[in-house]
C-alpha cells in the first residue's frame, strides 16, 4: 500500500518518517505551504507533489495530517477529485470519527488513525513515536490492512468503533490536558500558602513524576498511595475545609475516582464513610 500525506505539520513528519524508515511505502507530501512539503519530502526521503491531484494518482491511501478543523474542509476539496475514488482517505485526529468521510458521491473508504501521543517536534518526536499506542476505525474492507502496516512497523494498535470516538477522545483529554489542571490546582495551594509559582511547579516536580512512572510501571491501582487509598477520613475532611470553593471541586471529583480506585486495591476495606464525605 503506497501512502501519501496532505499536511507537512508536526504530525504528517513524525508518521511519514517512521514509516519510512519501517520499511512502508510513502509516495510523499502535499501541502498548502509548499515549503513544509518540500522540507517533509527531504526529511523522509520521498517525494514533493504541487498539487493534491498529483499526489492522489501516486497513491493507494491519502492520510490528512492538517488540523481538526481543516478536515472536512480539504476533504471537500479532494472529494472532486475522480482520481480518489476508490481509494483510502485517513485523518489523524483524536476527536472526529471517520464519519466525515462519508458525504461523497464517488466511494472512497474512510478511516481515522489516532496516535495516543504528544508529537512536540517534527524532526524528532518519530524517534520515540514507536511507544505511541494506536487506535484505528472506519471501513471494514482495509482496516485489518491498515492496523497490520502500523504493527508491522512496531507500534501497538487498536481497533474501535466510530460510535464511540468523542468517548474515547474524552478519556485521552483526562490522561493528559486534565492533569495540567489538577497540577495548576495544586500550584494554587502552594501558592496560597505564601510559595511564589515557580517555586511552588518546582517543590511538586518530582512527586509528580514519580507517581506519572509508578503508574506506568506497576499500574494505577498498584500504584494508588494517601489518605483515601488509607481510609483516613478525618485527612480528606480537613483537607475540604481548608480549600476554597473552586480548588475543593476539582479535589472532590478526583476524589471520587480514586475512592474507586481504592476500592479495587482494597476489596475489604469498609469505605462508607468517605464515600459519604464525597457525596458519592
Amino acid at each position: 500500500m503506497r501512502i501519501g500525506f496532505i499536511g507537512a505539520g508536526r504530525v504528517g513528519f513524525t508518521m511519514g518518517k517512521y514509516l519510512k524508515l519501517s520499511g512502508a511505502d510513502i509516495s510523499g507530501y502535499y501541502s498548502r505551504n509548499a515549503e513544509h512539503a518540500k522540507d517533509a519530502a527531504v526529511f523522509t526521503d520521498t517525494s514533493f507533489y504541487e498539487n493534491a491531484e498529483d499526489l492522489i494518482k501516486s497513491s493507494d491511501a491519502v492520510i490528512l495530517t492538517v488540523s481538526d478543523g481543516a478536515i472536512r474542509t480539504v476533504f471537500d476539496e479532494i472529494k472532486t477529485y475522480p482520481e480518489l475514488a476508490g481509494k483510502i482517505v485517513c485523518h489523524t485526529s483524536g476527536s472526529l470519527s471517520s464519519s466525515v468521510f462519508e458525504d461523497t458521491e464517488i466511494q472512497v473508504y474512510g478511516y481515522s488513525i489516532h496516535p495516543i501521543y504528544a508529537v512536540s517536534d517534527r524532526y524528532a518526536s518519530y524517534k520515540e513515536f514507536s511507544k505511541a499506542y494506536l487506535t484505528i476505525e472506519g471501513h471494514e474492507k482495509y482496516l485489518n490492512d491498515l492496523a497490520d502496516i502500523f504493527k508491522s512497523a512496531g507500534m501497538r494498535v487498536g481497533i474501535m468503533d466510530a460510535d464511540n470516538k468523542t468517548k474515547y477522545h474524552a478519556s485521552c483529554v483526562m490522561a493528559s490536558n486534565l492533569v495540567c489542571g489538577l497540577y495548576a490546582g495544586a500550584v494554587e495551594l502552594l501558592k496560597d500558602c505564601g510559595f511564589e509559582k515557580r517555586q511552588a511547579e518546582e517543590m511538586l516536580l518530582e512527586l509528580f513524576k514519580a507517581n506519572a512512572d509508578g503508574i506506568a510501571e506497576r499500574g494505577v491501582v498498584a500504584q494508588l498511595t494517601g489518605p483515601i487509598d488509607r481510609n483516613d477520613v478525618k485527612t480528606v475532611e480537613a483537607h475540604l475545609a481548608s480549600i476554597g470553593p473552586d480548588v475543593r471541586s476539582l479535589y472532590v471529583e478526583a476524589s471520587k475516582q480514586v475512592l474507586k480506585v481504592a476500592r479495587e486495591k482494597n476489596p475489604d476495606k469498609d469505605y462508607s464513610d468517605m464515600a459519604e464525605l464525597l457525596n458519592y
